[in-house]
């Protein structure tokens, strides 16, 4: 592994994230607080400082190898996490709960530290930078700036799809970069369109509009209210079910249906993700409405809302669904394993793979009752490949076991059992809210700073989708690692002198004298 073109590529990432510390620091600055605005201002030179450092290290436009952008993007989003930590550490957060903080609004999981003392102290650029956070994460940073920097042209490729959430690689146009501004263009008209109709019908100012629209798209579910949406009108509430729906849909599946309407009838994928929500949603409407305490529009509006926000993992809440019966909890517990669909901003599995999951058992099945019979897995008609099936089996296993340690290590640690599962599954599959203390009006500011640390890393796992941190703490990429750092501190020629040759070439894995093979594109 080139350790050096990864922290180049890292440096050049870094550029503009620094700018966007401007953004939060004139909010504060409009708003009256020229201390956290200045804050913002320094965290963005320190930023751009790391850039700098990191950009001197190598220069290269060579194509990355998939483990090579597999680094890069994961290391992405911890520098992003890291740094993005800073504002909340200025205003009186602790480095763990700042990080928390930062790693799940990026990670657009939702879950928060946030106390009661904390919503009426922080600045709005603070709640702004929460929500913007959210709003870059759900695109996906690395798709914002492979979109924006015209020198991750080739590098960006791999790049593009070792963060692309889901189990295929598709692309909207033949250039990369072309697709990426595709979708972030979708991605910015529909965020302006929900800021327009919040702020014009649901009656909400126009700060909380942009704020709630970065989180909605995002499936993120940060919010400026301590209630979350409970706070605002019934009309500002089915406004965000539909915007989440979307958000929860494939954004390449939204831009070909901009053109050719019927390609959403044809998705496999999407009809599944229609089918759960109308069925999860009726369900828990019909629950509710045979609760006292709700009429039929509230149930409606409860039962399809949380079902969105927690199907979509934007971790939203109109009420606290705390308080429902367990048998509307269950429904809800159940769709924590499903997700968003693929491309989407949502989290989770996602319902292609359990699609795929639930046609690989009935072929199982059916292969126990008829061991001679011939059957291959098919989405839409068309056949999948046997290694794709295999990789959504192992990525469901890998999924379940990080699920499985990290319940039972937040579990010891807390001494609860509800803590552990729910809050392992919330914030794996960067949901928001579990249930009991960590439920959609609670918070995880009270628990210990080891659980902290741990559900970090979990949302974390869960944004690269598991098997990307699986690779790059395999063996062979430690031992690549360890041959790469070598090589970083070797000193660096002299430019005046010249260089002689090698006079061995470097050998091949078989030990061969032969010439080394190029890079896996």
């Amino acid at each position: 592994m080139n350790l050096s073109r990864v922290f180049w590529v890292l440096g050049i990432l870094l550029r503009p994230f620094a700018v966007l510390f401007l953004v939060p620091a004139a909010v504060d600055f409009g708003y009256g607080n020229p201390v956290e605005g200045t804050t913002f201002l320094g965290c963005a030179l320190f930023s751009f400082l790391i850039a700098r450092f990191l950009n001197r290290l190598h220069r290269s436009t060579d194509e990355l190898r998939r483990v090579e952008a597999i680094a890069v993007v994961a290391n992405a989003w911890l520098m992003a996490a890291l740094l993005g930590s800073l504002p909340y550490i200025q205003q009186d957060f602790s480095f763990i709960d700042g990080l928390f903080e930062s790693m799940s609004g990026f990670t657009t999981t939702g879950s928060t530290i946030f106390q009661d003392h904390h919503w009426d102290n922080v600045t709005n650029g603070l709640f702004f930078w929460r929500a913007m956070t959210q709003w870059l994460g759900g695109m996906g940073i690395i798709v914002l700036f492979v979109a924006i920097l015209p020198m991750l042209a080739v590098a960006g490729r791999q790049m593009f799809f070792a963060e692309a959430p889901g189990p295929e690689e598709a692309a909207l146009t033949p250039r990369i970069r072309h697709t990426a501004l595709a979708l972030w263009k979708l991605y910015i008209g529909l965020t302006a369109l929900q800021v327009f109709l919040l702020w014009k019908f649901g009656g909400m100012d126009l700060f909380d509009s942009v704020c709630h629209a970065f989180t909605t798209l995002a499936a993120g579910g940060f919010s400026p209210a301590a209630r979350s949406i409970e706070a605002y009108s019934a009309t500002a509430q089915w406004i965000i079910v539909a915007f989440m729906f979307l958000a929860g849909t494939s954004f390449a599946l939204q831009f070909r249906a901009l053109r050719r309407p019927k390609v959403l009838v044809r998705d496999t994928e999407f009809r599944a993700y229609l089918l759960i929500t109308a069925l999860a949603g009726s369900l828990i409407a019909l629950l509710l409405a045979i609760s006292p305490g709700h009429g039929f529009e509230e149930s409606m509006r409860h039962g399809l809302f949380q079902t969105a926000s927690i199907l979509t993992t934007t971790g939203y809440a109109s009420e606290d669904f705390n308080l429902w019966q367990d048998r509307s909890l269950m429904v809800l517990f159940m769709l924590m394993f499903i997700g968003g669909c693929a491309g989407s901003a949502g989290g989770g599995p996602k319902v292609i793979r359990i699609v795929v999951l639930g046609k690989f058992l009935a072929r199982e099945v059916l292969l126990a009752l008829h061991p001679r019979a011939v059957r291959r897995v098919r989405i839409a008609g068309r056949p999948l490949a046997r290694e794709t099936v295999s990789q959504i089996v192992a990525f469901i296993v890998a999924y379940l076991t990080v699920f499985a340690i990290a319940a039972l290590l937040a579990g010891l640690i807390e001494n609860d059992f509800l803590v552990g599962v729910t809050g392992s599954i919330a914030t794996l599959g960067n949901i928001g809210p579990g249930f009991g203390s960590l439920g959609p009006m609670g918070t995880f500011g009270d628990l210990s700073v080891w659980t902290k640390l741990l559900f970090t890393i979990t949302m974390w796992i869960g944004r690269l989708e598991v098997m990307a941190v699986f690779i790059l703490f395999h063996p062979d990429v430690l031992r690549a690692v360890r041959r790469g750092i070598k090589q970083i501190e070797r000193p660096l020629p002299n430019p005046a002198e010249p260089t002689s040759p090698e006079p061995n070439p470097p050998e091949t894995q078989s030990g061969s004298s032969a010439e080394p093979k190029p890079p896996a594109p």
